[in-house]
């Protein structure tokens, strides 16, 4: 055995060994009941085991129906399983997608599969990665994987897959519209074609016959997400975003105000890209995904604490592509992480708007790296 194949046995030996790690930390909070559980999702189950994929043609969950195949598909292979677990089942699996695209991302920049290998490694045992799926039961990372397979085939060029997974993502949750933006904008320098955008409502249409089959109104499933809207009623449901320092009491003044205001923001981001002669390369392409990611729910009112989940995970691998800004990722999991404890521990540990202000620190320095190679006419810069 030589010295080449001694050090690739070593580096599997410890994948394997830390990606074990990263599954038994998962196994360890499987019992962990939240107050989202015990009034929603083990509901949710419930139903699915007793009516099957039935329960999608029904009004039990204000989720889209897609997350109900999921746990109808769970039921199934795994009958026994307490519900607590079988809910977190399939967040954990995507966990480990997650890691796998970040994988792939880092991989499209670094020969040395180790860096790449990390990045996989830091997705699995970030915060609020673990946190969010077996701890808390949540599904962000099934949506986030989707998005994640999107960006990594914007960055490759592909658009059928690109548009595929972005309507895969739409059809789990409505906040996969966090990367409409950048995407947007790509359509408009026809790194898209133009029949490519026509994807999205297939797959989601697509999507919702399953839910439409077992009896649920087509008109109810194209406007689930509008029902979702008016489910709480404040500026910010302990997201750390602009609103943690606006009152509560001028609610009604402050929406229509905030969907206003980041319709503008959004527009002057697709209309610096659309008038930009940079070269649309990789890197280029993950900047505006995470600045898309990163402003959306910052600047939109009623966010909730873990709709900064899909930006937690791309700017992982923002981080290895652009190591000098290795703090953005960090202050983007400092910031989501606190913002979970006041759910999770009953009372918040450091103040919201101390975190909205540290996310502020982070998208205001993925902005200013973005309109600096926005401006150029080459590659985008390492730093």
């Amino acid at each position: 055995m030589n010295e080449q194949q001694l050090k690739r046995i070593t580096d599997v030996c410890v994948l394997a060994m830390a990606t074990t790690f990263a599954l038994y930390v998962r196994y360890c909070f499987r019992n962990f009941e939240t107050t989202d559980f015990r009034l929603d999702t083990s509901l949710w189950y419930a139903a699915v085991q007793q009516q099957g994929l039935a329960a999608a043609g029904t009004g039990v969950s204000n989720y889209a129906p897609t997350y109900l195949y999921l746990l109808y598909l769970v039921s199934v292979l795994l009958p026994a399983v307490p519900a607590v677990v079988a809910i977190k089942i399939p967040s954990v699996v995507f966990d480990f997608l997650c890691a796998g695209l970040v994988y792939r991302i880092v991989g499209l920049k670094y020969a040395n599969r180790r860096i790449a290998a990390l990045a996989f490694l830091t997705v699995l045992m970030a915060p609020t990665v673990v946190l969010n799926g077996s701890l808390w039961g949540q599904s962000d990372s099934i949506y986030t994987a989707m998005l994640l397979a999107c960006v990594y085939a914007l960055m490759t060029g592909r658009a059928l897959p690109a548009m595929l997974a972005f309507g895969a993502a739409l059809a789990l949750k409505l906040q996969s519209m966090f990367l409409a933006p950048c995407i947007f904008a790509l359509w408009l320098r026809r790194r898209l074609p133009f029949w490519s955008l026509l994807l999205v409502p297939v797959v989601y249409a697509l999507a919702m016959v399953p839910a439409w089959l077992e009896g649920r109104t087509m008109l109810d499933l194209a406007t689930i997400y509008v029902s979702q809207s008016g489910t709480f009623h404040e500026l910010t449901r302990n997201s750390p975003n602009l609103y943690t320092w606006l009152p509560q009491r001028y609610y009604t003044l402050l929406v229509p105000a905030g969907l206003l205001l980041m319709g503008a923001i959004g527009a002057a981001f697709v209309w610096l890209v659309w008038r930009s002669r940079a070269k649309l390369a990789p890197a280029l392409v993950l900047r505006l995904s995470l600045l898309s990611l990163l402003m959306v729910p910052y600047f939109l009112p009623k966010m909730h604490d873990r709709y900064f989940f899909p930006a937690d995970v791309l700017s992982i691998a923002y981080g290895f592509y652009f190591p000098g800004q290795y703090y953005v990722p960090v202050a983007i999991s400092f910031a989501s992480f606190f913002a979970y404890q006041p759910f999770l521990v009953g009372h918040p540990v450091l103040p919201l708007r101390l975190l909205g202000l540290v996310m502020a620190g982070a998208l205001i320095a993925v902005t200013v790296s973005a309109y600096r190679d926005l401006r150029t006419q080459g590659e985008a810069s390492d730093r």
